[in-house]
């Protein structure tokens, strides 16, 4: 067990959520106040209990992986993350910067293989089966997550355990040929992951972006979450596009084109933007049926 502690005021709900992938995540609980991950690390697996006061985060660590996670939980909680330069424009930004700045940054968590994975199941489908299609592989081909753990917590499979899934479980995750294509080609190339990783975030993005199958959406999404990347903006997203440009100037029919126009003013920090406008709950009346994201070949990637 090992123990690590950055002395930031955090939301850790707020920063890290954006790690969960739903209610069931089997790598991401939050109960009686704390917050457990799981996940995989240059030395192996670990669990981590992380617990915020006014003053400080606390984290505990379980695993072979323990003494590398605790050695990153300032990245993880976002402590190096720098917002000077972010300049509020809009009304709701303004509103939700005062509300979360002191209390929210990016998180660089350098978990890119597990966030690389969930951004590759999210490709063109919907929350909901991309949620489901996670939840069964940690189920069933992950490993039992190490610690005193919340029950089903487990540890995602490293890439020679997904290399080894076979197709007929992919089917009944409901993850398509394309999908299932993508994620082999990101599992035979972790050298490109741990290059990315240590580059500067954008440049991080386009070494992603080599990986067949993986577009500026997937890369995007992966720069966000595990390089700490305060200006991803994940064009392609269904609706994020239409949510931005709702939030700021009450237009219901946004298209990327627009979103990156307004986002504009926020060079450098336009994650930033977009992660306000995400936790304001912001989006366009809904006037129809939810629909499916197309099949592959269309969509986001």
């Amino acid at each position: 067990m090992h123990q690590a502690r950055v002395d930031v005021r955090r939301n850790l709900k707020t920063v890290l959520g954006v790690l969960s992938r739903g209610r069931s995540d089997p790598a991401y609980r939050y109960v009686d106040g704390a917050l457990w991950l799981t996940g995989l690390g240059e030395e192996g697996a670990f669990s981590v209990r992380l617990v915020a006061d006014e003053v400080a985060v606390t984290g505990t660590y379980w695993g072979d992986g323990a003494r590398w996670a605790a050695d990153h939980l300032a990245d993880l909680v976002g402590a190096n993350d720098d917002p000077s330069g972010f300049l509020p424009q809009h009304r709701i930004v303004v509103t939700q910067w005062r509300t979360h700045g002191t209390t929210w940054a990016v998180p660089r968590s350098l978990l890119t293989w597990q966030v690389a994975v969930a951004a590759v199941l999210e490709q063109r489908v919907t929350g909901v089966e991309a949620r489901a299609a996670w939840a069964g592989l940690l189920t069933e081909h992950g490993s039992a997550a190490p610690g005193p753990v919340p029950a089903g917590m487990r540890v995602p499979p490293d890439p020679p355990a997904l290399l080894a899934v076979p197709s007929w479980d992919w089917r009944r995750y409901g993850v398509d040929r394309q999908r299932i294509e993508t994620l082999r080609q990101v599992a035979k190339v972790p050298h490109m992951l741990a290059r990315a990783a240590g580059l500067p975030a954008a440049q991080g993005r386009e070494v992603l972006t080599g990986i067949p199958g993986v577009g500026a959406w997937t890369a995007s999404e992966i720069s966000s979450r595990a390089f700490g990347d305060a200006d991803a903006v994940s064009v392609g997203d269904y609706h994020l596009a239409r949510n931005v440009t709702y939030a700021l100037t009450n237009r219901e029919d946004g298209t990327d084109d627009d979103m990156i126009d307004l986002l504009a003013v926020y060079d450098g920090h336009r994650h930033r933007a977009v992660r306000m406008i995400e936790l304001a709950g912001i989006a366009p009346p809904r006037r129809g049926p939810r629909m499916r994201l197309p099949g592959p070949g269309g969509g986001r990637s």
